[in-house]
């Protein structure tokens, strides 16, 4: 609100001073007219009136004549919020005489009225025809599917209509070189005035409301003479703007037309040599290239248990060919998804860690979460999570708890504080000679340990070689009651400890090694993670009925 009344202020600013610069033209004029005199010259309130009712006037004249609409004679006017919306009465308070403008104008037929040939600046944008035809391709798309009653217009425009508010920035620097300032565009920009008008009148034919965090409806916008005026275009940068020699040719992009393309750095002289002043009227209008919905990004997270030691985590992928069919990612995603949106391949996958292929994952399960772009909703029911947890249990492979939607600030919970993480790991191991009690007695450590670990050779293809200092918190074992060759190991560890060489000590790279707490070879038959110390997303009891 704040950046709007300074807004405001700056533009009241500017037109006055704006005022002050036009009185001597002004007083040479009324002077003629001889209504002229000293006591007006003293009342500066009533001299400013009637100067810019002048101005206005004056102003309004020459884009009528220079075909420009009715919406965008309003732009230059600088009219703000709902002063588009009703033409008629925003040119009675701004005391213009209209000719053209009869009863009929009214906040149902706000839009310009249509013409032979469409407005010299906006190329139709503001036109009822135009308006009519986005409405209908809108309606074509799939917006029902989107489970929002807030929507939001993006409007994507061509870049020769800022050409040709410049070509008429030129025209009006002509024509009222005294108050029009070669820094400041005299006009409200057309996206800031399409938001103003095109916004509401979508949401009212939707039968929707406007909400920045709604469904964006992208509207993109072309014309086909764009290409032949941006070749002018670029032949005029090169004139006006040369490049050093050996430098890499420059694109042309909006921002660098907004920023460069001003009358205070480049001549209206060379200008005039690419693109007419003012622009000239044309018989085509813009057309319409294409529409896309976004829904907004949402986040499903719960826990997953992984039951099998043949699947990976995400999808394996070796040379170009799969080396498992399927995947713990992969299966979240086709299970959750198809509610909530279109494009499973634009799903993130996101965990608290990972297993290795043959390891499951027990307990309460891992933490995950999925990033969801352009979702259907931001609801996930409890019945609906309940079939999606369902649907995931039937695989065998997995099993989904506490699925919910949660808020983008708590995904901080799966990577925040990763490595300070407690783990819980049972590994069956296998010595070559039975358990002794003087072997138990070395790995019953309460107390635990630090370890140094050098990243393990099977994983070197993806993470750097680094030693790193690992804590185990506490250690326990005991002989295995069929076999007194295998241990039972409960681990509690620092996450990001790689326990399979924090048994067998992957050649003297882990230091120490339970090989070498027991001073004997020791290999690890299979490895299950028990728990995992992260207490989030916060458990939530699914049911087939709605609570």
């Amino acid at each position: 609100m704040e950046d709007g009344i300074l807004s405001r202020l700056n533009f009241l600013k500017y037109r006055v001073n704006r005022v002050k610069r036009t009185l001597c033209v002004v007083k040479t004029y009324f002077q003629t007219a001889g209504l002229l005199n000293i006591r007006m010259l003293c009342n500066y309130s009533l001299i400013l009136k009637m100067v810019s009712k002048k101005i206005n006037q004056d102003l309004v004249d020459f884009l009528e004549d220079c075909g420009v609409c009715q919406i965008c004679q309003l732009r230059y006017l600088k009219a703000r919020g709902n002063e588009y919306q009703s033409i008629k009465e925003t040119f009675q308070k701004l005391n213009i005489k209209y000719e053209k403008l009869d009863d009929n104008c009214s906040e149902e037929s706000a839009m310009k009225k249509p013409r032979k040939d469409v407005c010299s600046t906006c190329l139709g944008l503001f036109s009822k025809e135009f308006q009519q035809c986005i409405i209908e391709a809108i309606l074509k798309t799939d917006i029902e599917k989107y489970d929002y009653r807030d929507v939001v217009v993006a409007i994507s425009l061509p870049m020769m209509l800022q050409i040709r508010q410049l070509s008429m920035w030129y025209g009006l620097l002509e024509r009222f070189s005294s108050f029009i300032d070669m820094e400041k565009a005299p006009d409200v920009p057309l996206k800031e005035a399409a938001k103003l008008i095109l916004n509401p009148i979508i949401c009212r034919e939707l039968h929707r409301n406007y909400e920045a965090n709604g469904v964006q409806i992208n509207v993109t916008l072309a014309h086909n003479k764009e290409l032949d005026e941006l070749v002018k275009l670029q032949k005029l940068h090169e004139t006006a703007f040369p490049r050093p020699p050996n430098s890499k040719r420059q694109d042309i992009s909006r921002g660098l037309i907004e920023k460069q393309y001003i009358p205070k750095r480049l001549k209206g002289e060379l200008f005039k040599q690419f693109f007419p002043v003012p622009p000239t009227v044309v018989a085509e209008p813009l057309n319409l290239k294409s529409i896309e919905l976004l829904g907004p990004t949402i986040f499903v997270a719960g826990r997953y248990c992984k039951l099998t030691r043949e699947l990976s985590h995400t999808p394996w992928i070796l040379n170009g060919h799969r080396v498992m069919k399927d995947s713990i990612e992969e299966i979240i995603i086709r299970n959750v998804t198809p509610l909530l949106c279109n494009d499973q391949s634009k799903v993130i996958f996101m965990s608290s860690g990972r297993e290795d292929v043959d390891v499951r994952c027990l307990g309460k399960g891992r933490p995950f979460v999925l990033e969801i772009s352009n979702a259907f909703t931001t609801k996930l029911s409890s019945a609906a999570a309940y079939r999606i947890e369902c649907d995931i249990d039937k695989s065998k492979k997995i099993s989904v708890r506490h699925l919910q939607i949660v808020k983008r600030e708590e995904l901080v919970h799966i990577k925040s504080g990763e490595e300070k993480k407690r783990k819980f790991y049972r590994a069956l191991c296998m010595l070559q000679e039975p358990a002794t009690s003087d072997i138990l007695e070395k790995l019953n450590l309460p107390q635990g340990f630090e370890i140094k670990q050098k990243t393990p050779i099977r994983v070197l293809h993806r993470r750097p070689l680094h030693t790193r200092p690992r804590m185990v918190y506490s250690l326990k074992a005991w002989v295995h009651k069929e076999n007194c060759k295998i241990l039972v190991l409960d681990i509690v560890s620092q996450a990001g400890t790689y326990i399979k060489e924090l048994v067998h000590g992957e050649f003297g790279r882990t230091v120490p090694s339970i090989a070498v707490l027991i001073d004997r070879p020791i290999d690890i038959v299979a490895l299950d993670v028990m728990a995992i110390d992260l207490d989030w997303p916060k458990p939530i009891k699914n049911s087939y009925f709605d609570e």
